[in-house]
């Protein structure tokens, strides 16, 4: 004997509605939802598909166009209904692939018990489940909710095999543990599985606005969420009358509800049924702790909530801007390490956020999307004071440790002043020999964000050095487009610190051909990283005034000397040149961040010289200083600044790990 069990999707299946062109046979051009008495909705563009127009026709059909279009209910079989056209939100398009808008709310001459509409509603829920356009079983498809993004939900392949299909448009995202409506499918991208809905919110816009009164919800059916519900509404019985009233208003106010919720019941629904909604009702308990903590611990129970109530999501993105994706994607990376974030899509900051707030921590713990906001924060030279006073209200309403706060603010800002925030030119340079006539090399020009801009790779092959020098006039033509730029890195393998990179030829028009390193800064960085964290606290204690360069004359004495004092961070190298190579080895075993030497000279004259390059201020002022001794000398080899060399290790940015296919077996042949 089989036991009966209650199908979860009984209620999506007699409001289902397929959209066909009047007069075609075949299995529909979309989907549609019953979402009250007579009144179904589905996507604009379908309606347009129905009528021959392109996708993203923007006119409102006629009511002669609508002879045209038919709908039928799968739960009816296939007999074909008239519509007639009771609203419309054009599809508006905004660029070649993406577009807002596309809703059509359709008057149907069809009510009875066996079609029955849904209640619509956004809900916190991420599992959904949609079928094709006939809304056949076989065709189920889940998908989640990965954020919100305007008036979209972005949504990623679920669990099915099976792939959202243009047959999908229109088709209702169905919260099962809820029991309603969410969204209606509107679009995929054919190269990545990604595809999107437009929000329950629009839907419920567009029915208001025609005055058509959608079905109410129906009492969630998912035995967890109704015994957590019960533990919400029991919390909230604990509230004078007058201020559960006061709450009510303030959560209508801030979630842009239709009412005023009146009982604790209609409040909880209310809140549970918004995706910012258990935040807000409990930013509006903020003098009743006791009852707020009950409301959180059982909100918990649920799964995953939004951190942030609407308001302070509104204000968050008001106080970013809205050209801040990639600042707040740098932020993200530092702050979130091992954060996945994909190019693809169109980049929207508060999807990011939203991203971010699912990434909950430990309690007391400052949330990720706080530290991103303090990193930003730290970044800006203006500005930064409204992040961090937002910063402080809601951690102070999350009841993060202050502590924690300040340690994470002092962590951003030391990032921040380490940072340079500039564009630069990095090159990967592997010499075949000593004597440098041909090399294997990457050229990679990074953003003041740190997003690298464009690639010349051909690590894979030996080239020349006029091909190198080609390639590197075209990556500092595109370095020299930006008002500033903190000049090119050349990442060498050790062993190699003697070439005179900043001597190679780059093309400069009518002039012919000018040094890299007569026009814009150029210095030398290691590609293997080592004793990052002596080296990071060298960096951050010895670019202080009070601590000047150590002018190394005797290795041996130089060993003992920077061995003890981890304050020091530039040296002046003025051993003999025969002794640089074991100098450099010391100097990055020893974490020193900071060497300045001369290739060719070796005396008390060239001592005194190198000492005059490092000024005072040598932090801010030593690689301009480098470049205009280079500029000094131009094409007289025997000029100091012909042969000045400068390894500047900043860490604030460490080479990645990853080994580029080449033939150097040294050490240090990474990129």
């Amino acid at each position: 004997m089989h036991q009966k069990y209650d199908d979860p999707d009984a209620r999506i299946r007699r409001a289902w509605v397929t959209v066909h062109a009047g007069g075609v046979t075949g299995p529909g051009l979309g989907a549609g939802v019953v979402v009250a008495d007579g009144f179904l909705l589905t996507c604009a563009h379908v309606v347009n598909a129905a009528l021959g127009r392109p996708k993203l026709a923007v006119v409102e059909p006629t009511a002669q166009d609508m002879l045209q279009v038919a709908v039928s209910f799968p739960v009816l079989g296939g007999d074909r209904h008239a519509v007639e056209l009771a609203g419309w939100l054009a599809p508006r398009p905004e660029s070649d692939q993406w577009w807002s808008g596309d809703l059509a709310l359709l008057k149907v001459g069809l009510r009875g018990p066996e079609v029955r509409p849904v209640p619509v509603w956004e809900t916190s829920g991420g599992r959904m489940t949609t079928w094709y356009a006939n809304g056949a079983q076989r065709s189920l498809v889940d998908v989640r909710v990965q954020a919100g993004m305007g008036p979209w939900y972005i949504l990623d392949p679920g669990y099915a095999p099976l792939e959202i299909q243009p047959g999908h448009s229109g088709a209702p995202l169905w919260d099962r543990e809820r029991g309603c409506v969410t969204g209606l499918v509107v679009s995929a991208e054919p190269d990545n599985g990604r595809s999107y809905a437009i929000r329950a919110s629009v839907m419920m816009g567009l029915l208001t606005a025609t005055g058509v009164l959608p079905v109410m919800a129906a009492e969630m059916s998912d035995p967890v969420t109704r015994a957590r519900r019960g533990e919400m509404v029991d919390a909230l019985y604990n509230l004078p009358h007058d201020e559960l009233e006061r709450c009510a208003e303030r959560v209508r106010i801030a979630l842009d509800l239709d009412m005023t919720p009146h009982t604790s019941e209609e409040l909880i629904n209310s809140a549970l049924c918004r995706p910012r909604g258990v935040p807000t009702l409990l930013s509006t308990l903020t003098a009743y702790e006791p009852v707020a903590r009950r409301v959180r611990d059982a909100a918990a129970k649920l799964g995953t909530q939004c951190l942030l109530t609407q308001d302070e999501f509104k204000e968050l993105d008001v106080l970013l801007g809205p050209a801040s994706y990639p600042e707040v994607r740098a932020g993200a990376h530092r702050a979130v390490p091992h954060i996945l974030l994909l190019d693809n899509g169109p980049p929207g900051v508060g999807a990011l956020i939203e991203d971010l707030e699912d990434r909950v921590g430990e309690p007391g713990i400052v949330p990720p999307v706080i530290q991103v906001v303090e990193e930003v924060a730290a970044a800006r030279l203006e500005a930064g004071d409204a992040l961090r006073d937002w910063s402080d209200r809601v951690t102070g309403r999350l009841d993060v440790s202050p502590e924690a706060v300040r340690q994470c603010r002092w962590s951003a800002e030391s990032r921040a002043r380490a940072r340079t925030s500039q564009p630069v030119l990095r090159v990967w340079l592997w010499a075949a020999e000593p004597t440098a006539e041909s090399f294997h090399y990457v050229i990679r020009l990074y953003d003041a964000h740190g997003h690298q801009v464009r690639a010349w790779t051909d690590g894979e092959t030996l080239r020349s050095r006029a091909d190198l020098c080609a390639d590197l006039s075209d990556a500092v033509d595109d370095l020299d487009q930006y008002d500033d730029t903190a000049g090119v890195e050349f990442l060498l393998e050790e062993g190699y610190f003697g070439l005179a990179v900043d001597r190679l030829p780059t093309s400069a028009g009518p002039l012919g051909t000018r040094p890299v390193g007569l026009d814009r800064a150029v210095v030398l960085r290691g590609q293997s990283v080592r004793r990052a964290g002596v080296r990071k606290k060298r960096w951050e204690q010895g670019r202080s005034p009070e601590v000047g360069p150590y002018l190394l004359h005797d290795l041996d004495a130089a060993n003992g000397t920077l061995t003890q004092r981890e304050e020091i961070a530039c040296v002046v190298a003025c051993c003999p040149p025969d002794r640089h190579d074991d100098t450099l080895v010391l100097c990055r075993w020893l974490g020193v961040p900071v060497v300045l030497w001369q290739r060719s000279a070796h005396g008390p004259d060239t001592a005194e010289a190198l000492r005059n390059v490092v000024r005072e201020n040598w932090p801010h002022s030593l690689r301009e200083e480098v470049r205009r001794r280079r500029a000094e000398a131009l094409h007289d080899t025997a000029h100091m600044g012909a042969h000045l060399a400068l390894l500047w290790e900043d860490p604030s940015w460490a080479p990645p790990r990853q080994r580029l296919a080449h033939p150097m077996s040294r050490e240090g042949g990474v990129a």
